[in-house]
């Protein structure tokens, strides 16, 4: 391999690296998270998530929207997480919120279902330990998206990308 193809690649290894990292805490962040439950434990997380225009589009295309959520107490000893996923169906004309507990969720508008998102409450497996501090973040799974679209989220990452910065919380009080 020559020089130039060498530079090459190592200018497209580092394109597409620059494109997988990064958060986004414009558009993505976490303000507050409780826990409760008792024998089916859940989290509550408020958020303010910023969608693109190249989100919007996709919703309103049809094309579903996956975020995944994790959630970690004692530094790494109790992680777990949680899927959300948003779409549009036009042949219903509504759009859905699916993941939470229990049948997805339906909204006539859009404005409805992106304002639902500002207090998400998710099923939790077990019960945190009250003694821990919580880290989260969220993140749009672009994974989930179907396979023609993840290679142009890859080259547009400030269309595509939606993750919040790690947020810490103190262990509740006693």
């Amino acid at each position: 391999m020559g020089s130039s193809s060498r530079c090459w690649v190592a200018a497209l290894s580092l394109l597409l690296l620059a494109a997988c990292g990064g958060r986004t805490p414009e558009r993505a962040v976490l303000l507050q998270a409780r826990t409760g439950g008792g024998e089916q434990p859940w989290i509550e997380i408020e958020q303010r998530l910023r969608f693109s225009p190249t989100l919007i589009e996709a919703l309103d295309s049809g094309i579903p929207l996956q975020l995944g959520y994790r959630f970690d107490w004692c530094e790494g000893a109790h992680a777990q997480g949680a899927q959300l996923q948003l779409r549009y169906a036009p042949l219903g004309a509504h759009y859905e919120l699916a993941g939470i507990a229990g049948p997805a969720r339906r909204f006539a508008q859009r404005a409805a279902l992106l304002a639902a998102l500002d207090r998400v409450r998710l099923p939790l497996a077990k019960a945190p330990p009250a003694e821990c501090a919580l880290v989260a973040e969220v993140a749009l799974q672009l994974t989930a998206l179907p396979t023609p679209l993840r290679f142009p989220a890859l080259f547009e990452p400030d269309q595509w990308r939606l993750v919040s910065a790690e947020t810490r919380w103190p262990p509740a009080p006693r």
